[in-house]
């Protein structure tokens, strides 16, 4: 029950932060049972401005690989790993990472920089797959808060 309040939070906090976002896709993410690469990129995208809000999950797929944030060989209907969404989040809002990050910058230091933020829970496995509410509340957790 906790936890179900907290990511409802998460996902208000976040749906202020990126206002601009099409409500349908936020609507659909948040339903969703296993959160794609198509839908992360884009709530990624948009809100770091290199994806318009009227783009598709290609296109923020294709734009967000071609900056080198994701991988070539991810399609926008990929599920997306607690792992590669924690790699994600950290290069599109500009967290800084510990030590082993910054020497190797990937989905396994990012994940583990995540966990010892407290955004993501201990007990979390880097290969699972994430849900739409989830998805939320990790971005929402490498957002900038007031004051920083």
């Amino acid at each position: 029950m906790k936890k179900s309040i907290l990511f409802c939070a998460a996902g208000l906090l976040l749906s202020a932060a990126v206002f601009a976002q099409s409500s349908e896709k936020l609507t659909e993410l948040i339903n969703t049972d296993k959160a794609t690469f198509g839908q992360m990129s884009y709530l990624a995208g948009v809100y770091t401005g290199k994806v318009a809000e009227d783009a598709d999950y290609d296109t923020a797929v294709k734009t967000l690989s071609s900056e080198g944030i994701i991988g070539a060989d991810k399609t926008a209907d990929t599920e997306i790993t607690l792992a590669e969404l924690s790699y994600l989040c950290m290069k599109t809002t500009g967290l800084k990472g510990g030590l082993f990050y910054s020497i190797f910058p990937g989905p396994r230091y990012a994940f583990r920089e995540l966990k010892a933020k407290n955004i993501i829970p201990p007990a979390a496995d880097p290969s699972e797959k994430v849900t739409g509410r989830d998805a939320i509340a990790v971005l929402n957790g490498c957002l900038p808060q007031d004051g920083e």
